[in-house]
């Protein structure tokens, strides 16, 4: 009689096909992309070449809190999109950087002019004799060009102050092209373009009559 073995035969074939089914599903399961996690970016250590020898004159020199913009006043990384409406600032969802850029751009600005060989001091140290060195960041942003171009933006201003009295001012522009039209392309590029800055912010002070 052949219904019996007929009929355990197609339970073999369901089971076999339910079990096939299920090790489907736990596979598509283990291969559901995971949650991406948030990515943190800061300057990095201080690039050799971007040392200098100190000079003839040792520079002494107080720091004040940097000045920003309400926009600035967080880890966010902005960008701007010129093609669509360059007025609009628009954040990373996935990215930040580990400090808002005022931080980043002092923590830098002090490593770059000790490199140098100069003592540096912040503002609330009480040197009330000592040259102070103001900084107002205007622009501190990626902007994208268009969809596969960008380049890092920073504008600031700078002014040195001793005695109540204003030595010097001066305006710094830097713009560097991104590798890659993407947050870590921009990081990189703003990273580049902070050092920049930095440098060039350096160079006008050792020009200045300070003592």
């Amino acid at each position: 009689m052949i219904y019996p073995v007929f009929f355990s035969r197609l339970s073999n074939i369901r089971n076999t096909g339910t079990a096939l089914f299920l090790f489907m599903l736990l596979s598509a399961c283990s291969t559901t992309p995971q949650k991406q996690q948030l990515q943190q970016y800061d300057f990095g250590p201080l690039a050799v070449n971007a040392q200098v020898q100190p000079g003839p004159a040792k520079l002494q020199i107080s720091i004040a809190e940097i000045s920003i913009p309400p926009a600035l006043d967080s880890n966010a990384m902005l960008y701007r999109l010129q093609y669509d409406n360059v007025q609009q600032l628009k954040a990373y969802s996935l990215h930040r950087w580990s400090m808002p850029p005022a931080q980043l751009l002092a923590q830098r600005l002090k490593a770059g002019l000790v490199a140098q060989g100069a003592d540096v001091l912040a503002n609330t140290d009480g040197a009330a004799n000592l040259p102070i060195l103001r900084l107002e960041i205007d622009e501190f942003s990626q902007i994208f060009t268009t969809a596969n171009q960008s380049d890092a933006q920073i504008s600031l201003r700078a002014s040195v102050i001793k005695g109540h009295k204003l030595i010097a001012q001066k305006s710094f522009q830097q713009k560097v092209a991104a590798s890659t039209a993407d947050a870590p392309g921009g990081a990189r590029a703003m990273r580049e373009a902070a050092d920049a800055s930095i440098g060039n912010i350096q160079s006008w002070i050792m020009s200045l009559p300070l003592k």
